[in-house]
């Protein structure tokens, strides 16, 4: 079966982490440090730290922005279950706001309806890769609360996607072994903010991310752009190919279509798909549809050409009897 997810890593990667296994300093080092560079680098961002996943890196990130106990949080009820339990670690409440219709990315009105005089602060997740617009950010922070970013699903070094990152006063990152660039484990935090910055390394509980893990981190970065060239061929291929597709503006960490047939999808005996999130956090209106309809088909850069043309054809089956019933 093809799995619906892969990480890209070669043979020829396997010598220089077995290097810094064999030098038997693999805490955090001179190439931890090396990764946070480069990485800083690459996202246009001048403060990074790095941590051991993401989900430690928005506990900590929480904590920097001095988020009061007590205080609301907004997050979209289509995301990571990791993302809330941060939020309760800290001792803040998860307040959740839907989907746009029909849509797995929320909207300014969206979230306007989710404010109370509580909320502390915003958390957008372009949520698959889909990038929110620029002008949708403006309008989100004419509501004068702090907002940061979900990038979990969403690493680029693009100049326009830097820019949309800029808007927002810290993003992080997860580095899990599915995500677009992998260090098998890991997180990070970026930011332009001076002041955030400095409560960042005051509240840093860990030395961060060991040279093991970064090791793979540069690696994967070498060849990340040609990684989301990759994803983007293939997003064209499934677009022209599979019924019911549509163009997302997006750097396609998932490729997600709306279906009534998902347990077929899910039964599939030759290719894993999966639904677009495990379960939601909450049962909104246009997030259970979502929810409800939402399959994720692999698209990853080691995908064969025979495992994409299996791909297609079983997808336009499913769907094929969708359209008889």
């Amino acid at each position: 079966m093809i799995p619906h997810s892969r990480p890209t890593i070669f043979k020829k990667d396997i010598e220089p982490i077995n290097g810094v296994i064999e030098s038997n300093i693999i805490a955090s080092s001179d190439i931890s440090k090396n990764f946070r560079s480069k990485f800083g680098e690459f996202s246009g961002k001048e403060y990074v730290f790095l941590y051991s996943s993401g989900t430690h890196a928005l506990y900590e990130l929480l904590l920097s922005l001095e988020i009061e106990k007590g205080s609301d949080v907004l997050i979209p009820s289509y995301i990571c279950p990791s993302v809330k339990k941060a939020i309760e670690k800290v001792g803040s409440n998860p307040v959740f706001y839907d989907n746009k219709k029909n849509c797995w990315i929320s909207s300014y009105k969206q979230i306007k309806k989710s404010v109370t005089p509580n909320t502390k602060l915003i958390i957008l997740n372009h949520t698959f890769g889909i990038r929110y617009k620029d002008t949708e950010i403006k309008k989100i922070k004419q509501l004068n609360i702090p907002i940061i970013e979900d990038n979990a699903h969403f690493i680029s070094g693009y100049k326009e996607d830097i820019e949309i990152s800029n808007m927002f006063l810290a993003s992080f990152y997860s580095f899990h072994a599915t995500k677009l660039l992998t260090t098998g484990e890991g997180g990070a935090i970026t930011t332009n903010d001076k002041y955030l910055a400095k409560k960042i390394e005051e509240n840093k509980l860990c030395n961060g991310m060991s040279d093991i893990n970064a090791t793979l981190g540069i690696l994967q970065l070498e060849r990340y752009n040609d990684f989301l060239q990759r994803r983007k061929e293939i997003a064209e291929i499934y677009l022209s190919k599979i019924k019911n597709t549509k163009k997302l503006d997006s750097i396609y960490f998932r490729f997600p279509i709306l279906t009534d047939n998902v347990r077929l999808f899910l039964n599939s005996k030759k290719v894993s798909f999966r639904r677009g999130v495990d379960l939601i956090l909450k049962e909104l209106p246009n997030t259970k549809i979502v929810y409800d309809k939402t399959i994720s088909i692999p698209i990853y850069p080691s995908l064969s050409r025979d495992d994409i043309e299996i791909i297609i054809d079983e997808s336009n089956k499913i769907l094929g009897i969708e359209d008889e019933n």
